[in-house]
């Protein structure tokens, strides 16, 4: 039975298989993690020179890998996820900030505050489509104002080496419905949901230029300084696997 985006790490032994898998020490999830760090910390050091403060929310914060990086960084530190496991992990590694548990896409559901950031990483490629529309729109509904950033990732980018494996994964996937691994997207794609959340997406950040199969092949190191290196080209940009877009209000 297929596992929906909800459901796969409502379990602790899955939260903790992620953190373990998906993020150890030498992936090459963990390699763009180190650079996204960097484009992170250029997008708050611009938001320092127009904000005093700088209230901040990380959604499908997952294990807290974003919420940790960022805390010390903002003033106010929120995480909200739907996973109690995933709270629970997240939470532990918190100094000051605080983890919500709670599904924040039903129409419906209670703005519990407005913030000045927000990210949102791996869940826009990973959602189901109605998913990931409603979770940009309830977003968008928390930016505090015009001068409020939204940050997320497509970490499948259509346009990058990826598109090598696509018939591949289009095959596999036939006729099995939502997949949460083997997805792709294109940066118009991204545009058209955040058109549609009432943003507009304002700059686009490209990293990942290799891939995680040739980056394997390479010293760990030596591929993570091509990366950084090749992420600063902004003619490769478009073609790196994992896209950082930075959205405000229209």
């Amino acid at each position: 039975m297929t596992t929906t985006y909800r459901e796969q790490f409502s379990k602790a032994e899955k939260a903790e298989e992620y953190d373990a898998d998906q993020y150890g020490s030498t992936s090459y999830s963990t390699l763009l993690w180190n650079i996204e760090q960097t484009q992170l910390a250029h997008i708050v050091q611009g938001m320092r020179t127009t904000h005093d403060s700088i209230e901040y929310l990380d959604f499908a914060a997952g294990t807290g890998r974003v919420i940790v990086f960022m805390e010390d960084k903002v003033n106010v530190a929120t995480g909200i996820e739907i996973s109690q496991a995933m709270v629970d992990r997240a939470q532990e590694k918190l100094n000051s900030g605080t983890m919500i548990c709670k599904d924040i896409t039903p129409p419906d559901a209670e703005v519990e505050g407005s913030y000045d950031l927000i990210t949102t990483f791996r869940f826009v490629l990973n959602a189901e489509t109605n998913l990931r529309q409603a979770g940009i729109t309830a977003l968008a509904k928390r930016l505090k104002d015009d001068t409020s950033l939204l940050v997320f990732n497509n970490h499948g980018n259509f346009y990058s080496h990826k598109l090598i494996l696509w018939p591949i994964h289009k095959l596999k996937s036939m006729g099995k419905g939502y997949q949460t691994e083997g997805n792709y997207m294109t940066n118009k794609q991204a545009h058209q949901v955040a058109d549609q959340a009432g943003l507009e997406i304002i700059s686009t950040i490209g990293s990942g230029f290799f891939g995680g199969t040739i980056a394997r092949l390479l010293p760990f190191k030596m591929v993570s300084s091509l990366e950084l290196s090749l992420s600063k080209i902004k003619l490769l940009r478009p073609f790196c696997v994992n896209q950082l877009y930075i959205a405000k209000r229209k």
